[in-house]
């Protein structure tokens, strides 16, 4: 059955008609900078959940406001997909990829130096806008410049990076803390973003020609039509509710507090690790499913381990195990979800992307509200909240599935 893919206008550059034929990328240069680019993205929504206590006390405000610290970033991190991922196809990956690091690594640093709390939320938007430019960027390039026989791997390995960044940021954030004043963070990881945009600028190749003729307004103009593709859309909510259940489950631990004293908080933190190591060795056996059926497979045993953590959540090996389970289960989704983004888009691969990262920061917006609201009635609330939205992701893929079958019918 044929897969209904999105056709741009006869306008179109001829570049993003040619990309099939431009030449290849060296996979062994670029894929350790980009992993290494991704976990530094997104890490900086997750490196404030184990600054909490520090910055409350330094700024001598609540814990409500300290949710608004992580919702800030992914509210800016949503919209800078949106706003420059059709604008890596215009003036380049490369090009928009490296000014994007430099330009994270300004705000960063300025984030870092922020004197009071609604100063750094503000801060946290802008930071969350500009460190946008770079996963659109990445999975651009990954989509045209890397071998075919290569890009699932690559795929999975730059997807499994964005949710490692969940776990490894906390790890290292809580390791500095620990030893260090909590603005080191932002003022470290101002440091790595300007190295890694040195290393960018080594291993990328040069961009290709770009329609930079053509109005701005057409670098825009896949965007709304993306939004038209019916079968994408549910998968889309699937992946937002997945990424808040990510955002939440750790943001409600710290919260609730469960879980009690740093080594507890580091094992816990660490147990997700091997999982997450291991996900990139089942992208072959995964690619034997259809893109929809990995989302069905992923939220299952993200939801059942969710729902066991509601009876088991109070003892800390079990838990460890669940959360691994969990993540799991939502890094075999995330992946899936962009690689459908990808296919059905067609020839606007970096609006689809883009729209499909947009998302997911979307729903991880809404992860730590929801755990700010749930967690004063404890974990296991929580954890049934959050089971809950897994359970609205599966109805939803389902609803997906049957969408896309009906337009392939169609045709």
């Amino acid at each position: 059955m044929a897969t209904p893919t999105l056709q741009l206008p006869a306008g179109t550059p001829a570049a993003a008609r040619t990309r099939s034929v431009s030449p290849r990328a060296h996979t062994g240069r670029t894929l350790p900078v980009f992993v290494l680019s991704a976990l530094l993205a997104t890490g900086q929504m997750y490196i404030p959940i184990p600054l909490f206590t520090a910055m409350k006390a330094d700024w001598n405000v609540g814990s409500g406001v300290m949710t608004w610290i992580i919702s800030a970033f992914a509210f800016g991190y949503a919209g800078g997909f949106v706003l420059f991922g059709p604008l890596s196809d215009r003036f380049g990956h490369r090009r928009v990829l490296v000014t994007g690091m430099i330009a994270a690594a300004v705000v960063t640093l300025l984030t870092g130096l922020a004197f009071s709390a609604p100063l750094a939320v503000g801060l946290r938007i802008v930071q969350g806008l500009v460190v946008g430019s770079i996963p659109p960027a990445i999975m651009a390039y990954v989509a045209t410049r890397i071998a075919p026989a290569h890009r699932p791997v690559v795929t999975m390995s730059v997807a499994t990076s964005f949710l490692a960044a969940t776990v490894l940021a906390q790890i290292v954030s809580q390791a500095v803390v620990a030893a260090f004043p909590w603005r080191t963070m932002f003022v470290g990881s101002a440091v790595v973003f300007t190295a890694l945009a040195l290393a960018l600028r080594a291993v990328m190749l040069d961009d290709a020609p770009t329609g930079r003729d053509k109005p701005l307004l057409h670098s825009y103009a896949a965007i709304p039509a993306v939004l038209r593709i019916k079968p994408l859309l549910p998968m889309l909510a699937a992946g937002a509710l997945s990424m808040a259940v990510m955002v939440g489950v750790y943001t409600g631990i710290e919260l609730t507090g469960i879980v009690e004293g740093s080594g507890e908080l580091l094992a816990l933190r660490a147990g997700a690790l091997p999982v997450m190591v291991a996900l990139p060795l089942l992208a072959m056996p995964l690619a034997r499913l259809s893109k929809p059926g990995q989302i069905v497979l992923g939220v299952l045993v993200a939801a059942a381990a969710m729902v066991l953590a509601t009876f088991e959540g109070g003892h800390l090996g079990v838990l460890t195990v669940l959360l691994a389970v969990l993540v799991g289960g939502l890094g075999i989704i995330a992946p899936a979800v962009l690689q459908s983004a990808g296919e059905l888009g067609g020839e606007a691969r970096a609006a689809a992307s883009s729209v499909a990262m947009f998302s997911f920061y979307v729903g991880a917006t809404v992860g730590p509200i929801v755990a700010a609201a749930a967690a004063p009635h404890g974990f296991s609330m929580l954890a049934w909240t959050l089971a809950i939205l897994l359970v609205t992701a599966l109805g939803l893929t389902m609803l997906g599935m049957r969408f896309q079958r009906t337009t392939c019918v169609s045709k």
